[in-house]
């Protein structure tokens, strides 16, 4: 049986209402996670070109929250790695857990 992590969590700004989706699928397989971050903002308008106009974003607020996700994602993608018998170590180099593969 193979266990499979979904995380997800909602970004709010100052007025509760949702700016961003993350999202990340852990395996335990030793891989660095992969944390997916979608805005949900409909567009206010449209220039004259037809290009949308979308409300502001605190950039600050989303990068600490995909901050915070990511260390989330890392401890939970350690310890499911450990449960399959995999190294933990190597989930905080990004493709780390491709080098057994070459060595075997």
């Amino acid at each position: 049986m193979k266990k499979t992590v979904i995380l997800t969590d909602d970004v709010k700004n100052d007025k509760e209402r949702v700016i961003a989706r993350m999202r990340v699928v852990l395996n335990g397989d030793g891989s660095t996670p992969n944390v997916m971050t979608m805005g949900t903002d409909s567009p206010i308008g449209y220039k004259d070109d037809g290009t949308p106009i979308f409300p502001q974003i605190d950039e600050e607020l989303l990068k600490q929250r995909q901050q915070e996700m990511m260390a989330e994602a890392i401890k939970e993608q350690k310890q499911l790695t450990e449960e399959n018998g995999g190294d933990p170590a190597k989930v905080n180099i990004i493709g780390a857990e491709k080098e057994n593969d070459k060595n075997e």
